[in-house]
């Protein structure tokens, strides 16, 4: 086994210190006191048309040439807009071109996981024509509805009686131009719905998760999606991690700033890995954010080194070399400053490597993690509890060694 004092980097130690508030992510996951969880409409955003007022109106007016050029104009007041309208099923119809294609599997999903409560009110237009309402915006809730019915799932409702079950829906008026019913206004409504509606971030929904825990039932148990969410929101605490959205630049910098949350809200991670990763960042990265390669290489790397028949977790001298060898990892790495930087770089010896070889291989998700441990290698430090193949990982033909510029191997070496 290779002595500490041979390895290039072996001084190298991780910034233990703690990080600072001021340097770390705002946790929106955080429970809030009801003062803040709660804000009614005339204290949301009430100085937007004072700020913003000019703006509002300048694009309000390009909107109303745009409509003038086609000859429409905006219908506004109360009487149009959506109403209520209790309606049998059999005068409901489906406007196929102004919908997504059917999926069975997501109808079956809506069936399994039905609640009346969350019936939330199709959308439609009346086609006074056929004298029928077009839903646009509801189609497989109401195929859910009519399948449970026709199971008898319904209580209070004959399966053969389905078609005159009545719902409510949301309906706007259709108008008839030259006897042909004009459909634009769905379609629009299809394209709103569907389009421009702001997507709901992973951020956000493992939020919701978390809060549907800790926030609205932090005494009892839940579903099982807000109980993992929390539990592993609360793991990422421990190790000064902070779930953040990608997309925030500002926050997705600062320390401890978790921007993989997609890996939170399945079950691609166990509670192990969860505990393996955010573990190995807080050993020895705890000042920086925590990149993608921290993720699946880091639950990678630890499931391979379990699976090795050298590696015995009951061995106390095998456990603290594992350790030694996660340390030198890491003081590898620090040569590209972090993980983030490693990424880069591994992305690129990748390319150059393809270049040389006349191919177009992707990168294989490993390749950032077998470069850094070639790279340690390379450093001095060879660790017995691996499978010894990593080290010749992609090296035919070319190796990652041979494609490094001699300044780049002085780094290493």
């Amino acid at each position: 086994m290779v002595t500490k004092s041979q390895f290039k980097f072996a001084n190298w130690k991780p910034n233990t210190k703690p990080v600072a508030k001021s340097k770390k992510p705002v946790d929106t996951c955080a429970p809030l006191p009801d003062s803040e969880r709660f804000v009614d409409l005339a204290g949301r955003n009430m100085d937007m048309i004072e700020r913003r007022g000019e703006e509002i109106l300048k694009k309000i007016k390009k909107k109303d040439k745009e409509l003038a050029k086609l000859g429409k104009t905006r219908k506004l007041g109360f009487a149009n807009r959506p109403r209520p309208v209790l309606v049998k099923m059999k005068q409901i119809m489906f406007p196929i071109t102004i919908q997504r294609p059917e999926k069975e599997d997501h109808d079956i999903d809506i069936m399994v996981n039905f609640d009346s409560r969350f019936f939330a009110m199709p959308l439609a237009g009346y086609d006074p024509v056929r004298d029928m309402y077009a839903v646009d915006e509801g189609q497989q809730r109401f195929i859910a509805l009519r399948d449970r019915i026709r199971k008898g799932l319904e209580p209070g409702v004959k399966s053969e009686e389905w078609e005159d079950h009545e719902v409510w829906i949301q309906v706007i008026d259709l108008d008839v131009v030259d006897g042909v019913v004009d459909y634009s206004p769905l379609r629009l409504r299809f394209i709103i719905e569907n389009d421009r509606k702001l997507k709901v971030s992973d951020v956000d929904k493992f939020k919701n998760e978390v809060h549907g825990k800790l926030t609205d039932s932090p005494n009892t148990e839940t579903l099982p999606e807000y109980e993992r969410a929390a539990k592993r929101y609360l793991k990422l605490k421990k190790n000064g991690l902070t779930p953040v959205d990608s997309s925030n630049e500002g926050e997705a910098n600062k320390a401890g700033a978790f921007t993989a949350v997609r890996y939170l809200r399945n079950t691609s991670l166990t509670d192990d890995d969860i505990d393996d990763i955010t573990g190995f960042f807080n050993d020895y990265f705890r000042h920086e954010p925590m990149y993608d390669m921290q993720v699946l290489p880091v639950q990678w790397l630890h499931k391979q080194n379990k699976e090795y028949h050298w590696y015995d977790s009951n061995d106390s001298k095998k456990v603290a070399e594992f350790e030694k060898f996660k340390l030198y990892l890491n003081a590898t790495c620090a040569v590209k400053n972090d993980f983030g930087e490693w990424m880069y770089f591994s992305r690129d010896v990748w390319s150059r490597r393809m270049k040389r070889l006349k191919s177009n291989d992707e990168i294989p998700k490993d390749f950032s993690m077998i470069l850094l441990i070639q790279m340690t290698q390379k450093a001095g430090y060879t660790y017995l509890g691996i499978d010894p193949t990593w080290y010749t990982s992609y090296t035919d033909g070319v190796s990652s060694w041979d494609i490094l510029r001699q300044e780049e191997k002085d780094l290493f070496v």
